[in-house]
Order: C-alpha cells, then structure tokens, then sequence
C-alpha cells in the first residue's frame, strides 16, 4: 500500500509540473516502507533519499521558476514562491548535513515532512502559480491573474492551506530544534572525548612514568646482581689462586725432593750401563776360550742355571738399562711440567710453542686420561705466541680434565692445532657425552656444573675463558648430545700494545 495515492486534487493543469510532482510522490511511496522501518535500514535509506530529493528540487524548482518568468508573473508572488522553494532546499541540506556527520535522522519525522510540504506545495503554491499562468496564457495581465486568484480562494480551502502551513512550519521547527539538540549533544561528545583523552593520556604519562621507575628498578637490581656475581667470581678465582699458589709450594718441593734422587739414579744408570758393557764383553770372550777348556770343566759351566740365560741375558740387559733411563727422563719431564704448571700466576709474556705447552698438559694429566680415552695427536707446526704459558698450561688441564670426564667407558680424545690469519688455533675434541645447547649457554658461567655435588666447583671453564680473554682470544664450544664435544682457543701470536 502507497504511503500518498496520487489523485485528481493534486493536478495543476500544467502536464509538465503534474508529471514531476508524481514523480516525486513515486519516489516518496518507494522509499516510505524502508523509512517507517526504523533502525539500520531507514539510516541506510535516508542518505540516498536526500540525495535524489536535491537532484529533483534543482530540476523541478528551476522549471517552475523558468515559467513564472516566461509568465511574467507578479513579482512580490514570484518572490513569496521562491522563498518556498528556498525554504524546501535549505531544509533538505540541513538534513543532508545532519545525516552525514552521524547524528541519528528518524526516518518517520523525515516522511512527515515530505508529505506536510508535498501536500502544501501542490494543494496551496502549485496551484496558485498554475491558475495565474494559465489565466496569463488566457489574455489576463499577471496583475489581474494575481487579483483574482484572492477572489477563488473560498473560506475552507483557505483554512485548509493556513493548516497545512502551520504544519508545515511546525515541523520546520521541531527539526530545527532537533538538529540543535543535537548539536548540543555533539558537543557534550566531544568534550566527554576530550575529557576521556585527557585522561587517558594523563593514565598512560603515569603508566610510562612507573615503567621507568620500574626499569631503573630492575636496571639497579641488575647491576646488583652483576656486582654480587664479579665479587663471588672474584673470591672463587681468589681461592682458586691461593690453592694453585699452595699447590705450586707443593710441587716445587717435590720437584726438588724428586730431582735429586732422579739424578743420582740417573748417574747410577750410566755408570750401571758401563759395568754391564764391559761384563757382556768379558763375557763374549770367556765364551770363546771356553770351547778350549778341559771337557770336565766346561760341563761344569754349561750346568749352571745361568748358562742357559746368557744369550737372553745379552740382548735384555741393555734394553732394561734404556727403559730405565727413559723412565727416569720421563719422570724428570713430568716433574719439571708440574713445577712450571705450579707457577701459574707468574705474570710473564713471552713468546711460547703452544704445542709444547700442551704436551706438557698432557703429562700433568696422563694419569687421567691412561684409562679412559686414546690420545689422538694432529698438531701442526706453530710459529710462538706472546703469552703467559703458565696460565695457557691451566687451560690446557682443564680442557683435558674435562674431556677425560665426559667419556663414558673408553673413548679418544684428539689434539689439532693450526695457523690462520695471524692466529693460531688449538683443538681439543674428546667422544663423551655432548652436552645440549641449553648447557653450552651456560658452560662459561662461574659455579655453573652439570657434576655432582661435591665433585665440581663450576670455576674451572670459567677462569680457562677469563684467562683466554685476557689473551684477547676466543675460547668456543660445539657440542651435541651423544656426539662428544670440541673446545677451541684461538689466540693472536702478538698481544696489542697495552696488554703486558
């Protein structure tokens, strides 16, 4: 059902005007069920709506107007009617502007006033404007058409057109008073948003502040526990220092106990070597007049047990002589490799093979590493290093010590040594356990083990890095679980000029 039925009270007798002002009753019938709907879909109809109605009041109003100026209508009449049309434009892009800054449009006040003004518009001004044209169109001067348009006006039509003006009017202001509420009510929106970013950005200055106090905070405590961390570390190398000072004291007074009976041994052995030679050689020529000894006597001879061993005799006895003095120079390395590992804190930079230092690592800790790995060697020649050898030895150990640890049953543990780049580089890989990435981490830290309680301290990895850095080295670890570890140093053949 049509919201306005179009009817013959509606016609002007102009065919043009009428074929608009259906028109737009078409438009208004189209859009009225959308509109008395409310809600989501009269807003999505609203716009559109206000859209065409601009584009029809721009063509219409100028075809009206185009008439009465053809018509030469009165012009105080021509005036109070474009006043209408004027009127009917500002009213639609008032509400064309209310709808496109947000505010809410009721699709029921908007057919109100379409119908009030389309009913006004026709019934009162149209017909006005189309009895004078066409009494103009007749032989009528715009004066006469315009005076006796007064006189056919009757008393209840002119009460009619007054209502529907009044009406008119009065929706006129009520959406005027509507779009000042509001406006009113925009702005009290936008200073509750001003209000609401004030403080949300008063929340947020606050909330930055107490970020900074705590990061200060956790940067304080930070830095404490960096501190309390060097202090621990401090003391540990401290201790670690008076036990190596105290183990030095030690071995320098067995290496002196143990250097002299080495060394009368020693010149016993050589002296001992002699006597042997010289009776092997009386001996060889006993044997040969032996053969032209009487029969009885040299039976007696050939009959002692000894007799029967002297050829063995001959060939042992000088290899037992060679062992014995290769036992005794190995001792007497071993010792000395103790007593120059025991001056670890002698801080003295010079030039050293770092090939010879770890073979004197080696023999600090063959006992440890005898029964559990095979000591593999692929050392390459290397030019010397400024360092201080002593505390690249306690390296050395340490590696060792913890190869020889990790390697569960019997394994083998591998020696490599290069030049690169102004460098050199000391390998040393074993076949144990491996350790995961989490542990590798961490494996440089002070008091950081994966041993037992009571059998690590967690310093030895540490102080071997610290004392490779302060070599301005690098000291690496590539390791992955069940396929045994590598350590790496790297060192410069020279330290920067600062570094002694």
């Amino acid at each position: 059902m049509n919201l306005m039925a179009w009817s013959t009270h509606f016609e002007t007798g102009l065919a043009e005007v009428d074929a608009q002002h259906k028109g737009l009753v078409d438009l208004i019938n189209a859009a009225a069920p959308h509109l008395a709907s409310g809600g989501a879909e009269a807003q999505q109809t609203v716009g559109p709506l206000l859209d065409k109605l601009v584009r029809y009041a721009a063509s219409h109003f100028a075809y009206e107007e185009k008439l009465m100026q053809d018509t030469q209508l009165q012009s105080a009449y021509t005036a109070q009617h474009l006043h209408g049309h004027q009127s009917f434009v500002e009213e639609v892009l008032q509400m064309r502007k209310q709808y496109e800054t947000g505010q809410s449009l009721d699709g029921n006040d908007l057919l109100h006033f379409l119908t009030s003004w389309l009913t006004f518009h026709i019934l009162s001004e149209d017909k006005h404007m189309a009895r004078q044209i066409q009494a103009v169109r007749s032989g009528q001067s715009p004066e006469q058409a315009f005076a006796a348009q007064d006189t056919t006006i009757g008393a209840p039509l002119a009460v009619y057109n007054g209502a529907l003006v009044d009406l008119f009017s009065l929706l006129t202001a009520r959406n005027r008073t509507l779009t000042e509420a509001n406006a009113q009510i925009r702005e009290a929106q936008g200073a509750l948003q001003a209000a609401n970013s004030q403080l949300e950005q008063r929340v947020a200055e606050r909330t930055q502040e107490l970020a900074q106090a705590n990061a200060a905070l956790q940067t304080e405590q930070q830095a404490l526990l960096e501190s309390i961390a060097r202090l621990k570390q401090t003391q540990a190398q401290l201790l670690q220092s008076e036990k190596m000072a105290a183990v030095g004291q030690l071995a320098a007074g067995v290496a002196h106990e143990i250097n002299n009976p080495i060394g009368f041994v020693n010149s016993n052995l050589g002296t001992l070597a002699t006597y042997v030679e010289h009776m092997l050689t009386l001996l060889a020529a006993y044997d040969q007049i032996r053969q032209g000894m009487p029969a009885a006597l040299r039976s007696r001879i050939e009959a002692l047990p000894a007799h029967e061993e002297l050829a063995f005799i001959r060939e042992d006895a000088p290899l037992l002589l060679q062992e014995s003095k290769e036992g005794l120079a190995r001792v007497k390395r071993i010792v000395n490799d103790l007593r120059d590992f025991s001056h670890v804190d002698t801080a003295r930079w010079e030039p050293a093979d770092l090939n010879s230092a770890l073979e004197s690592a080696l023999n600090v800790v063959g006992n440890a590493l005898k029964y559990k790995a095979d000591v593999v060697k692929a050392l390459a020649p290397l030019p010397p290093v400024e360092c201080i050898v002593a505390q690249l030895g306690q390296v050395f150990v340490n590696l060792l010590v913890n190869a020889a640890q990790s390697i569960e049953g019997h394994g083998t543990v591998t020696l490599r040594s290069g030049v690169a780049d102004q460098a050199v580089w000391i390998d040393i890989s074993d076949t144990g356990v491996g350790m995961p990435e989490e542990t590798q981490k961490r494996i440089f830290e002070p008091f950081y083990t994966t041993k037992p309680v009571g059998q690590g301290t967690g310093l030895g990895l540490s102080i071997s890095w610290d004392i490779v850095a302060r070599h301005h080295g690098t000291l690496e670890v590539h390791s992955q679980p069940g396929q045994g570890s590598r350590f790496r140093m790297t060192l410069p053949l020279t330290q920067p000029p600062a570094a002694p």
